[in-house]
Order: C-alpha cells, then sequence, then structure tokens
C-alpha cells in the first residue's frame, strides 16, 4: 500500500538533492528525473516541495502519469482515491458534456438496448487496453498493424461486426463481443457502436490498416460472392487469419468509376482472365492476401465493368503511397501483369460490376460518416478540457466568450450530424443500405459530416494553439484529426459528390404537381 504523507513531509524534500512533487494527489521523488527531464532541470525543481498540480496539466496529458509511476512515494493525506490511470479513464464513459452520444450521459433513446451498451463496454476496453499501445506506436512509426492483434480482435468477432448484420457473423471464432450480443439481434446500431469505438485512439492510419480496409472490401464478397468463396475465402478473413481490400480507384478513375482502364479479357482456353492495370490510393493494400478488383471485361463506360476478387500473387506488385495519415494504413499503388485469375473467381455477372460498386458504397459512406463523427466527438472533448484547464490572463480559456462560441459550434455540429446518422441507420435496419432512396441519405450524412469535421479541426486548432498544430503531447489528439481529417472528405465518394447525389436524388423524387 503506498505510503501516506502530508505537504508538512513534502516541504522538506525541497531541494535539488531532495526534490518531490505532488500532482493530482501523488507525491513524486523527482531528484534524479530532473537531470533528464524534457523540459528542463531547473524548471522542474522550481516546484520542489509544493503542488504542482496546475502547471502540469497546463503542460502534460495524462498518460504522463502513467509513465513515470515508477517515481512516486505516496499520496498525499486527505487527497482521496487514487486516480485512474489513463487507459482507465480512456477506457469508462466520458461525464464531460458531449464526450459522448447524450443515450450514453442520461438521455433516453429509442435506438439502444442493453446490447448496444454491452457491447461498447467490450469493444472500448478491447481497443484501450490490448490495442492502444500498439496503434500509437503504428501510427508514430509508419508500421504495419500485427497479425497477432487483428487475430485478437477477430476472435472478439470484430472483423465479423464491422460488416454489418448477416449469417457471417456465425462464422465469428468466439461469438460477438464475448457474448455481449447474439448474432441474431445484431443490427446497424451494434455495427454503429463497433465502429465507434475502433476510432478511439485517433490512430486513422492504424485503425484503417487493422480492420477499415476489410470493412469495406468483404461486404462484397459477403453479398454478391459465389457461394464457394463465402465458404472457402470468408472464414480465415473472419478469424483474421487473412485480409481483404477494395480495389476500385486508379489515377485514371477517381469520383469517375466508369472510366476505370484495368482490364481483364479471357486467355486463349476461355478458363482464365488475364488482368493488366493499375489501381491507386487502395487502403491496405500493403498487408492484403485478396482484392476486391474493379476491371474492364467489356464496352467503355458503366456497362462494360466487372467485381473480381484476386489472390495476391508475384504478377500483383504493391508499392506503398505516402499520404497526410501515417503508412500504417498500408495505402498502396498495385500493378497487375498478366495476372492469371480463374473465371470463378468473377463476383456477379461480367458486365454487371458497375450496380455493385454503387451498392457496396453505401455501408462504405456510412461507416466512414460514424467514424468521422467518433473522431470529430473525441477532439471536441480534448479541446473543451483544455478550454477548461488552461489558463491564459489570470483565468481559465473557457471563460473568454470567443471561446464559448467556439465550442457551441462544435457540439451543435456533433449532435446535428449524429441525429442524421442514428435517422438513416434505423432506416438501415429496415430496408437495408443498398437502395437509392437510403442511399442519396447517407450521401448528404457523409458531406454533412466532413463539413462539420472541418469547423471541429479549425476550432480546435484555435482553441489549443501552437499545441494543436505540434506533433505529440497535449495536443496530439487534435493535431492527428486536423492533418487527417480532409481525407474522409475524399475518399468513398468527394464531398462535391456526395453534395450532388444528394440533390439529384430530391429533385428526382420531387412531386410532379408541387408548386409554390
Amino acid at each position: 500500500m503506498a505510503a501516506t504523507l502530508t505537504m508538512e513531509e513534502v516541504a522538506k524534500h525541497s531541494t535539488p538533492q531532495d526534490a518531490w512533487i505532488v500532482v493530482n494527489g501523488d507525491v513524486y521523488d523527482v531528484t534524479k528525473f530532473a537531470k533528464v527531464h524534457p523540459g528542463g532541470g531547473g524548471l522542474l525543481l522550481e516546484y520542489a516541495g509544493k503542488d504542482a498540480s496546475e502547471d502540469f496539466f497546463g503542460l502534460h496529458r495524462l498518460e504522463v502519469l502513467d509513465k513515470y509511476a515508477r517515481l512516486k512515494k505516496g499520496r498525499l493525506q486527505g487527497a482521496g482515491e487514487t486516480p485512474k490511470t489513463s487507459s482507465e479513464v480512456l477506457a469508462t464513459l466520458s461525464h464531460v458534456p458531449f464526450a459522448e452520444p447524450s443515450h450514453e450521459q442520461g438521455f433516453k433513446s429509442p435506438y439502444f438496448q442493453e446490447s448496444h451498451a454491452a457491447l461498447r463496454k467490450v469493444v472500448r476496453e478491447f481497443f484501450c487496453k490490448e490495442a492502444l499501445e500498439e496503434a500509437l506506436d503504428c501510427e508514430a512509426n509508419n508500421k504495419a498493424p500485427t497479425k497477432e492483434l487483428r487475430m485478437k480482435m477477430a476472435s472478439l468477432g470484430i472483423v465479423a461486426m464491422v460488416q454489418g448484420p448477416g449469417e457471417h457473423l456465425k462464422l465469428a471464432p468466439n461469438g460477438l463481443g464475448g457474448g455481449a450480443v447474439k448474432a441474431e439481434e445484431f443490427d446497424y446500431f451494434h455495427e454503429l457502436v463497433v465502429q465507434e469505438e475502433r476510432s478511439r485512439a485517433m490512430c486513422p492510419g492504424f485503425e484503417d490498416g487493422l480492420d477499415g480496409a476489410v470493412s469495406i472490401g468483404l461486404p462484397v464478397v459477403l453479398k454478391y460472392g459465389a457461394d464457394w468463396m463465402k465458404k472457402e475465402i470468408v472464414p480465415p478473413i473472419i478469424r483474421g487469419e487473412q485480409t481483404v481490400v477494395l480495389a476500385i480507384s486508379e489515377a485514371f478513375a477517381g469520383s469517375d468509376v466508369a472510366a476505370l482502364r484495368t482490364t481483364a479479357v479471357f486467355d486463349a482456353s476461355g478458363e482464365n482472365y488475364i488482368v493488366n492495370g493499375t489501381k491507386k490510393w487502395i487502403t491496405g493494400g500493403m498487408y492484403a492476401d485478396w482484392f476486391v478488383t474493379a476491371l474492364r471485361t467489356g464496352k467503355a463506360g458503366a456497362g462494360g465493368i466487372s467485381m473480381m476478387l484476386i489472390p495476391k500473387s508475384d504478377a500483383v506488385q504493391t508499392k506503398i503511397i505516402k499520404s497526410k495519415y501515417s503508412s500504417a494504413a498500408g495505402t498502396a499503388y498495385i500493378t497487375f501483369e498478366d495476372a492469371v485469375v480463374p473465371k470463378k473467381f468473377l463476383i456477379g455477372k461480367e458486365n454487371g460490376g458497375f450496380g455493385i460498386i454503387m451498392s457496396n458504397f453505401n455501408h462504405e459512406r456510412w461507416m466512414i460518416a460514424v467514424v468521422c463523427i467518433a473522431r470529430a466527438r473525441m477532439a471536441t472533448e480534448e479541446t473543451f478540457k483544455w478550454a477548461m484547464q488552461r489558463k491564459v490572463f489570470g483565468k481559465a480559456l473557457v471563460e473568454q466568450p470567443v471561446i464559448r462560441e467556439k465550442l457551441a459550434q462544435m457540439f451543435a455540429g456533433l449532435e446535428s450530424c449524429t441525429s442524421l446518422c442514428y435517422d438513416i441507420t434505423y432506416n438501415m435496419n429496415i430496408m437495408g443500405p443498398q437502395s437509392p432512396e437510403i442511399g442519396s441519405r447517407i450521401a448528404l450524412l457523409k458531406y454533412h459530416t466532413t463539413r462539420m469535421n472541418h469547423l471541429v479541426a479549425d476550432n480546435a486548432v484555435q482553441v489549443f494553439g501552437g499545441r494543436g498544430v505540434s506533433a505529440g503531447g497535449m495536443g496530439r489528439v487534435v493535431e492527428t484529426f486536423s492533418r487527417v481529417y480532409k481525407i474522409p472528405s475524399v475518399y468513398g465518394g468527394s464531398e462535391e459528390i456526395m453534395a450532388d447525389l444528394a440533390v439529384r436524388q430530391a429533385i428526382k423524387n420531387y412531386p410532379k404537381h408541387a408548386r409554390l
């Protein structure tokens, strides 16, 4: 048990040769550490024999205390219970207003039941306690997520759950969330919970490399793949043993999918396709075992496109593409050079791929919006905390009216996007995510969400100041968010395409006789 110390005892240790300080009620011996203190020993020793809590939290994140727990001498008398570690704080529901969805902060919701709350608890604990250390390391050092962690994640059913409801959930090795939810009751709100919780590390590259890419590629096989694919290829992916990614975009065809040039033509035997061409910006491509690939098998335009499942081989080469976020995402440039693909690997009908691509976009775009809202919520919580604890001109930053207005804008943006997301998710449970009507609403959600992300990132950086543009330290979450938030406004369909799609569908459904 830690020793109980008084402030009088701490005050006796106030020299460079014998220096104790108090932070958050705990007493630390910093005598030796002062010599290697990143901010300089002199600055640290100014607090010898004193309580440094207020200034400490103006300069450091909570996890710094976890890192130096070995220096702890005891706890200050009357300081109360020992505070939670940073990972414990991250793994529990936050009481900071707007840091969690309203139904997790006392408001009632018609959408969420006990199983959703139970699942959130299990998945949050996994990502905060099992994955956080690796996530931070991989994100910072552009390292690939480990297969061991992917398989741990799969054993909890997470790989299965990020594909949405369906028979594939029964393939999860140990059930869903350790029994938190049954396969037959799993709905899109359960998936929403998982998608939110996998984003809590604010390590976007790592998160996309770990499972984000699979949740875009595998639904195509689940919905449109041949029975043999579902029996032979899907199970090892659900178990985390293999990965699959979606390969559509090219240097010649981004939003204009119908312009893609990668080709697949039959060989002389008529039993195999020969694939040639390139794909670009393929998330997770560096780690993929399988590529769900859009190819030109027929005439120009949308009517000549097919979807095909292509295995990794010497004829399928990948090269890393460096972008604004970490290369842990494994974003790749892919080259197909006379890749031989048996015709049984065709997904759906030949030249019928364009419709598959369009319907798959709905789930992908919904998922992007869910994750974007979750990350914006994290950035907002960080900003609120900073505004409350940062002292400027002798008072907390939040005492400035201009700061409160920025927070109000962030709160309002978050809650409006969340409400639209829940409305769409509820209707996905009823009609599925494939219909054009819900597709246009999902497009509007993605557009609204990425615009909200712009506002949140801008306001957060302004509140954090220099720390908001400094990697690591107090502003790590905000700096990361502000650096990468534009990426989702491009992939999965640009903001302009999303806005136009939503309005065009509204025009199509406009009543013929409606007049002012």
